[in-house]
């Protein structure tokens, strides 16, 4: 059985890495994560470590269920706080066991991976993922469970999705095939995934993709 939260902690203690790199406007500029900068997906990620799970459901509660603007909420609060604190947030709680309510350690997995890309990628910068890891993400985003503020149920409906780096598969259909991370952007509905993939099923997705 895969040890996930040994995967979360090297991915925590990577992508704190990437952000100690960041110098000047960096810190600024916009991630993969649509409408928010480098700081704010720092911010976003310390959440878990300073939010206690009680107080998590309150606001949700309170937000009618609306989770997305409880973290927007935290990230307004303390995207403002100085680089080096939110990295040491992360650093610091890198191998936190805590785990979000409802949902399982697969989920703070694909959060940190998908982020640490969010937070890399357009910054010129690389965080290694090795191929156990993309494989545990990619089975969390097609299972039935996900959490839908990572990806949409139904969006690889009638495609197979083939890894060209890994043995991974899932699904029947067009095939679109690529790397474990074009197959996890395309999941998580960054664009940029389509740069990575290719095959029959691509324009299936992309209408998918349109209609969610």
């Amino acid at each position: 059985m895969a040890d996930y939260f040994a995967h979360i902690a090297r991915q925590r203690y990577a992508v704190a890495d990437v952000l100690d790199t960041l110098k000047g406007d960096e810190w600024s500029s916009p991630s993969l994560c649509d409408g928010w900068r480098i700081q704010e997906m720092a911010a976003h990620l310390t959440m878990p470590f300073r939010v206690s799970k009680s107080r998590f459901l309150l606001s949700v509660v309170g937000t009618g269920g609306n989770i997305a603007k409880v973290m927007e909420s935290f990230v307004r609060a303390h995207s403002g706080e100085p680089a080096d604190e939110l990295i040491g947030y992360l650093r610091n709680n890198a191998e936190s066991r805590v785990v979000p309510p409802f949902l399982t350690p697969a989920a703070p997995l694909t959060e940190i991976v998908v982020h640490g890309f969010d937070v890399s990628i357009p910054t010129g910068r690389h965080v290694e993922v090795p191929e156990e890891t993309s494989r545990l993400v990619l089975d969390y985003l097609v299972s039935s469970t996900p959490a839908s503020v990572y990806t949409k149920r139904g969006v690889a409906n009638g495609v197979r999705l083939v890894s060209t780096d890994s043995s991974w598969s899932w699904g029947e259909g067009g095939v679109v095939s690529g790397t474990n991370f074009g197959l996890i952007m395309l999941l998580v509905r960054r664009p940029v995934g389509f740069d990575h993939v290719s095959g029959e099923g691509v324009d299936v997705f992309r209408q998918h993709l349109a209609a969610k």
